[in-house]
């Protein structure tokens, strides 16, 4: 990595830290039971605050950043507030103790992205959908107000996908000035970071205080985000059963230890979060998964307090981190009002034995009404105009279910883990020698389970291939909930196993059954990271598009990128090709250009598009962008670009090997000026000659 990217690794560091410090006296008080371990849900908690701020503002006046700017501003007005009053301590130890876990996470991660960082797709030998993230995360940079605007669908805006990952991440890049095919691998890194950061307070605070404490903490840092399922002896088996020993089977990259074990249920998707943040598609679900930890934080410091409606600063601040996962991922929104709900149920059956008070009871039962009702309120905005046409309802599922096998290759270490804790502390299981912390792992699991259990109900109608693929994407969805919940309930559980077996030979058959099943669990991130990026054999970098200076056919495209963001700075819409010499359309290099600028194009992705809006529009689009490109009348292709406000007609290489002839030619016409010709690469923009007519 050269010099530059280091610097923007500091800048960006040091960014993060700040804001964790700017909102810590407002954390410490809303999370006032988990005392140090509050320090680590700041900068997830300032990111809340910074995007709903800057996101509220940008209604006002617009998103630049000087919203940003003013957004900062009322976050530090009211973090000076609240340390004026209260005088809270911030303790040194805390803080280089947060830095540590937060820090050695985002180096690992940030490490494997700089061996693998390209932001691609087939085109370049990559699985995933990282176009179109970067194509999001860039037109969410260019935009001015809200909903950003659809760099795959000119003249729309994204009303029917949720965008606040890539809002967040915009404000991350913006404020920092990295460029933003750096700062796309970096905040892979950072929510992975985030996410073991929130995990370890979480544990630590569910475990009795002690040494133990930080070992805990570092366990659930283990399971939640850094093993893999056990769909990892599949592909194993595989390459044992062609004659390989065993070290050379461990030591050969093979891509199937990677993907394999994200696809362990029939046409299902079962990604757990080490997996996610490998594969590095900055898509929503990536995003969330920290801010679903900052949730768990909030709902544990709801279940521990006496009279939680007594703490004005979580009843404050609750909805709105609740609220925030609407626009942020949406599916997980339901899974934590639901648990909200069970929470509450306890609390309301709590204080009607302790008190006897009817007042009371209505009272809780009034707050959740309204802690819900003000989670929607508060992004009504954004529910006003999300319009999600890929779901077309819910339905009742009546084919096959989830096999156990694959339950088990999914959850297997979590389940074993459960079981032995049912198994050896039944006859404790409600004893009230336990702390009251540790009701909320029965929670976590009860919720965890839940999650599990959904999508062999139920599941979202999205139009896909067919049945089967539409209930694998609510596995999807609901299974790394379930991951990320059962993943702590299950390292307290660990922590706690170790004292409740008593028996020496029971102990020895648990601690030797788990630690087979936690190295088959370890095999994953071992085996996949060499496998993805190769044995770390390239030069490491973090720009995502840093392969287009090292490859011949995408120098020129390199350039071209680097001046349209450089020079065309209006809301212009360009024209490119919708299809490879292959005929694909999605996952490939169709839509690169407006990926890697933000800018409109008539059309990207069309069967993502058309997923998204349901409308045949995206197939006459797609048709009118190759008759503009094959056409050899003028006329025809000026009425066609001026349908769609087309400012600037892209023509590179794969543009010549879809459309060779006398379809190019015309654009060396006096209709269109050549603003950039480098490397193979031509950009003409549409003058102002006079056509006449309708298409």
């Amino acid at each position: 990595m050269v010099l530059t990217e280091l610097t923007a690794v500091l800048i960006w560091w040091l960014t993060l830290f700040l804001l964790g410090i700017l909102i810590f006296p407002i954390i410490k008080k809303v999370l006032r039971n988990l005392g140090d371990q509050s320090y680590l849900f700041s900068k997830i908690f300032a990111l809340v605050l910074l995007t709903y701020l800057t996101w509220i503002l940008s209604y006002l006046f617009s998103y630049s950043l000087a919203t940003i700017v003013s957004a900062l501003a009322i976050m530090l007005f009211l973090s000076l507030l609240v340390q004026r009053r209260y005088a809270l301590r911030l303790k040194i130890k805390s803080v280089v103790e947060g830095e540590l876990i937060f820090g050695l996470i985002f180096i690992f991660f940030l490490l494997i992205r700089a061996y693998r960082p390209e932001i691609g797709g087939l085109d370049i030998g990559m699985v995933g959908e990282k176009w179109m993230d970067f194509a999001f995360l860039n037109a969410v940079g260019r935009s001015d107000y809200f909903p950003p605007i659809d760099p795959w669908f000119s003249s729309r805006v994204i009303d029917c996908y949720y965008y606040f990952s890539y809002l967040t991440t915009s404000i991350l890049i913006k404020i920092t000035t990295v460029r933003a095919s750096i700062g796309y691998n970096l905040a892979v890194a950072t929510y992975a970071a985030l996410l073991g950061s929130a995990a370890f307070g979480i544990a630590a605070n569910l475990f009795k205080p002690g040494k133990g404490l930080k070992s805990c903490g570092l366990i659930a840092i283990l399971f939640v985000l850094f093993i893999g399922n056990l769909g990892i002896l599949g592909p194993l088996w595989v390459e044992l059963s062609k004659g390989l020993n065993p070290v050379q089977a461990l030591i050969t990259p093979n891509i199937a230890y990677f993907w394999v074990p994200s696809r362990v249920v029939p046409e299902g998707i079962t990604e757990f979060p080490f997996f996610t943040y490998i594969l590095g598609d900055l898509h929503p679900h990536l995003v969330a998964m920290p801010f679903q930890m900052l949730v768990i934080g909030l709902l544990l410091e709801v279940f521990t307090e006496k009279n939680f409606f007594e703490n004005r600063f979580l009843l404050l601040f609750l909805p709105l981190c609740i609220g925030f996962l609407i626009p942020l991922n949406s599916w997980d929104y339901f899974t934590y009002v639901m648990f909200l709900l069970v929470i509450v149920a306890m609390k309301v059956r709590e204080i009607g034995i302790r008190m006897s008070s009817n007042a009371k009871r209505m009272q809780c039962l009034m707050l959740l009404g309204g802690l819900i009702l003000a989670s929607l309120i508060l992004f009504l905005p954004f529910l006003l105009e999300f319009h999600p046409r890929a779901i077309e309802g819910i339905e009742l599922v009546t084919g096959s279910r989830t096999p156990i096998y694959s339950l088990i290759a999914m959850f297997g270490l979590f389940l074993f883990l459960l079981f032995s804790w049912l198994l050896f502390s039944i006859k404790n299981l409600f004893d009230k020698t336990h702390k009251e912390r540790f009701y909320f792992v029965y929670l976590l699991v009860l919720v965890g389970v839940a999650a599990i259990l959904i999508p062999e109900m139920v599941y979202f109608k999205s139009g896909f291939y067919s049945i089967a693929v539409d209930r694998g994407n609510t596995i999807f969805k609901f299974y790394l909930q379930a991951w990320l919940l059962l993943g702590i309930a299950s390292a307290v559980i660990a922590c706690r196993l170790k004292e409740e077996i008593e028996k020496k030979p029971l102990k020895t058959i648990f601690f030797a059954m788990f630690a087979v099943l936690l190295i088959i669990s370890a095999l994953y991130p071992a085996l996949a990271v060499n496998s993805w990026t190769g044995g770390f054999g390239s030069e490491p970098t973090l720009d995502g598009l840093g392969y287009m200076k090292e490859q011949d056919d995408y120098k020129g495209e390199y350039l071209s990128i680097e001046w349209l963001n450089e020079n065309v700075v209006e809301d212009a819409i360009i024209l490119e090709a919708v299809e490879d010499e292959e005929h694909r359309t999605d996952y490939c290099r169709p839509g690169r250009i407006s990926a890697s600028t933000g800018l409109q194009t008539v059309i990207g992705w069309p069967w993502h598009e058309f997923l998204w809006r349901r409308d045949e529009e995206v197939w006459r689009r797609a048709d009118d962008v190759k008759e503009i490109y094959s056409t050899d009348n003028v006329s025809l292709a000026g009425l066609l670009l001026n349908k769609y406000n087309v400012s600037y007609v892209y023509v590179g290489r794969l543009e010549r090997e879809l459309y060779e002839g006398a379809g190019l030619v015309k654009f060396e016409s006096n209709c269109f000026e050549e603003v950039f010709s480098k490397e193979g690469v031509k950009i003409y923009k549409k003058s102002n000659c006079s056509i006449s007519g309708e298409v």
